[in-house]
């Protein structure tokens, strides 16, 4: 069956909902236009998926038509996490998912819930780290829903705990996913997004997304307190029913403006150059002057995770 591909809506939540009534006013949208019903315990499975526009990809793929030149290269890292999931109601109120377990890839707590996606498998292909996770799986109230709304990113509250200390949550410690975090003032890399391109001596481009700016010291014992330049992430999907659809990930979009015959670097620093197209895809404020503010841009919608038919 053709994917059949509909742009997430960011911004507003309401602004999400309008634009759910619009589609299915035009015919578009889910073949669920007024919601979809829950099994009687309430059990809900989010499926994530990377994609190059419209066709899967995972570690081994040859990802072609990439950057501004249409070249090749492979996954070689992709992960994520992913926080504050709700289920949206029809009269546009929410409800949150309550994560059906504590592992290496969930976490919940009166802190919050952080999920980790991993889209990699190491030793497949250009593959290096990760051990597949594709999945967040919870509970609700059962009932009636029509679309999903979630974080991309860490919650503060979470964000700068020690990534060694035996204490923290596995989710987010160094030795269960490694390379997901920076210094304790930087807190995880809320995406880690590398491809190895196919070109003369493999240069690969990558995005570590993450907050910046951060005020305190926890490893001296003061808190963080606050971060300049958060970049954190809202995903609504108004219009959405998880027994039909998954969200994808889609790095053709992500690095449209990027030359993949070279190597390409967002690590998220304030004045790093090769941050602009990355964080422009994703309707993130970000100057190269260092002025950015970390923020979902008003008015604008991001272009990388959409929704797709499974």
């Amino acid at each position: 069956m053709a994917f059949q591909v509909r742009p997430l809506v960011l911004s507003t939540l309401s602004a999400g909902l309008a634009l759910a009534g619009l589609l299915s006013a035009c015919g578009g949208g889910s073949d669920d236009s007024t919601g979809w019903t829950t099994d009687s315990a309430g059990n809900v499975t989010l499926q994530f998926e990377a994609v190059a526009g419209s066709t899967p990809v995972s570690c081994g793929s040859t990802i072609t038509g990439l950057g501004s030149s249409g070249k090749s290269a492979q996954i070689q890292d992709l992960r994520f996490y992913i926080s504050d999931v709700q289920l949206i109601k029809a009269d546009g109120s929410t409800v949150a998912l309550t994560l059906a377990t504590t592992d290496d890839n969930n976490y919940a707590s009166d802190a919050g819930s952080v999920s980790l996606i991993t889209l990699s498998q190491a030793g497949t292909g250009a593959c290096t780290t990760g051990t597949l996770n594709t999945t967040i799986q919870g509970t609700v109230p059962a009932g009636k829903y029509v679309g999903v709304t979630m974080t991309l990113g860490v919650p503060l509250s979470l964000n700068h705990l020690s990534s060694t200390d035996a204490a923290t949550p596995a989710v987010l410690r160094s030795d269960v996913n490694p390379s997901m975090s920076w210094n304790w003032r930087g807190g995880r890399k809320f995406t880690k997004i590398e491809l190895q391109s196919t070109e003369t001596d493999n240069p690969v481009t990558l995005l570590h997304l993450g907050s910046t700016g951060c005020v305190g010291d926890p490893a001296n014992g003061v808190p963080i307190t606050g971060c300049s330049a958060p970049n954190r992430l809202t995903l609504n999907f108004a219009d959405f029913n998880p027994a039909k659809q998954q969200i994808a990930l889609d790095v053709q979009t992500l690095f449209a403006q990027q030359d993949f015959t070279t190597m390409n670097m967002c690590m998220s620093s304030p004045t790093d150059a090769g941050c602009v197209s990355d964080f422009a895809a994703l309707a993130l404020n970000f100057n190269p002057d260092g002025t950015g503010t970390g923020t979902a841009i008003a008015g604008q919608s991001q272009t990388v995770f959409k929704a797709m038919s499974r």
